[in-house]
């Protein structure tokens, strides 16, 4: 290796260590007024067909119709990037990979900026409300 490429290995960061996953959602701080929460009732058709197939659970009975909360967990860069989705309490595959790709497609410049130079877990949950009512 040459002495200029060791000195441009030596100066380059390393990338920050990725903290785990966090197994209790009480001790993640959770983003205050983040647009996802607002936007996610507008995907219950969505969530609704999968439902409708019988593959999922956790839906329950309000006021006529099925509502479905999700908690949500994100590892966030400090500059405001997801990282990392993760669905917490989904109980279908389906629903959470549709979950993670409309936050990372439509959603992706939502999330608050820390300036923090190490990965951060927040939290914040989705919704969804839907009538199956003829």
């Amino acid at each position: 290796m040459t002495i200029l490429l060791s000195l441009m290995l030596a100066a380059t960061p390393a990338p920050a260590a990725m903290p785990p996953m966090p197994q209790e959602l009480s001790q993640v701080p959770v983003i205050e007024g983040w647009l996802g929460r607002k936007i996610s009732p507008r995907w219950s058709e969505d969530v609704a067909r999968q439902y409708r197939k019988g593959k999922c659970s956790g839906a329950v009975p309000f006021e006529g119709s099925n509502l479905l909360e999700i908690d949500m967990l994100f590892l966030l860069s400090g500059d405001g990037k997801p990282l990392q989705v993760a669905p917490v309490n989904a109980h279908c595959p389906e629903v959470e990979q549709f979950i993670s790709n409309r936050i990372l497609g439509s959603l992706r410049g939502s999330f608050p900026k820390s300036g923090s130079a190490e990965p951060q877990w927040m939290r914040s949950q989705v919704r969804f409300l839907w009538s199956d009512a003829p």
